[in-house]
């Protein structure tokens, strides 16, 4: 199915979430008129595919500006110090070109990236948008997938959605991380990264779409016995994780996917890195506002 984006086309790749965006090229400036069409087609569909980008790091900056400002990454044992700071090394490759052992810590780190999540999620004010360029893909494995979390608040029944809006939940880094080995943040870090309350469910604001806010990265919830909270949370991600809720990607060379953390969650899935290199590149919108007051 494809449907007309001026002189481009869009191209449907799941009955819920993600479409194709044809006819552009994303290293060259891109005009108002078309622009303006990527930015309604990211708050429809979510997550955008733009294939055959032979993409540098500062066109790829470049075109994420165009949304709005940049995070810049954390500094963690996975930062590569020679690129960027708006740009999140995910490889298994050092900065030194030389592939990283796959028991070393920076790949335990990106090991992180493989449970469901949405970015920046742990920052008073999250991310709105994450546009994440393949330099090299391994030839099988290391699919990213993406879960609609509006897709998620749909299947709920009325009253449930009633009940779970105006909830808060309690973000941390240190807790995701938790999840994959003790560690991981040294002491210093996890100050830099203190708990934030986000809301449990959030509104695009330029459709009115609701969506449920979960993933790794939600600890407990406001006004909960911990287990308890934690407890729903784990349940409203096994819903929004659904197979039928989900895209899966097959990264060729040269894809950038762009995706709304807003709406939808994403998981990285393995490789054989003992075997393959895996060279991503991601740079990450900043949101325009906390997501809860704290007046």
């Amino acid at each position: 199915m494809a449907t007309t984006l001026g002189r481009r086309e869009l191209r449907r790749l799941h009955p819920l979430l993600g479409a194709e965006v044809l006819g552009v090229d994303l290293g060259k400036p891109v005009d108002d008129a078309a622009f303006a069409l990527i930015l309604d087609a990211f708050n429809e569909h979510s997550v955008l595919v733009f294939r055959d980008q032979d993409l540098s790091d500062e066109q790829q900056i470049a075109f994420s500006r165009r949304f709005g400002p940049l995070e810049q990454t954390t500094r963690s044992v996975a930062k590569n110090p020679k690129i960027a700071p708006e740009i999140a090394d995910l490889s298994n490759v050092d900065a030194e070109g030389r592939m990283i052992p796959p028991d070393d810590t920076r790949v335990v780190y990106h090991s992180g990236n493989q449970l469901w999540h949405s970015d920046s999620s742990f920052k008073r004010v999250p991310a709105l948008a994450s546009l994440l360029s393949g330099r090299e893909v391994p030839p099988a494995g290391g699919e990213t997938e993406y879960a609609s979390l509006r897709a998620a608040w749909t299947a709920l029944p009325a009253e449930r959605q009633r009940r779970l809006d105006g909830l808060v939940a309690v973000h941390s880094f240190a807790y995701s991380r938790g999840l994959v080995a003790p560690g991981l943040l040294t002491p210093e870090q996890e100050r830099e990264l203190p708990p934030v309350k986000q809301v449990l469910v959030r509104t695009n604001p330029v459709n009115g779409r609701k969506a449920l806010y979960v993933g790794s990265h939600a600890s407990h919830v406001v006004g909960m016995p911990v287990a308890e909270g934690r407890a729903l949370l784990l349940e409203l991600q096994a819903l929004a994780t659904r197979p039928e809720f989900v895209y899966r990607h097959a990264w060729r060379p040269r894809d950038l996917v762009m995706w709304d953390n807003r709406a939808v969650l994403h998981r990285g899935r393995p490789w054989d890195a003992a075997k393959h290199r895996r060279v991503m590149h991601r740079t990450t919108v900043a949101g325009d506002g906390p997501t809860v007051s704290e007046a």
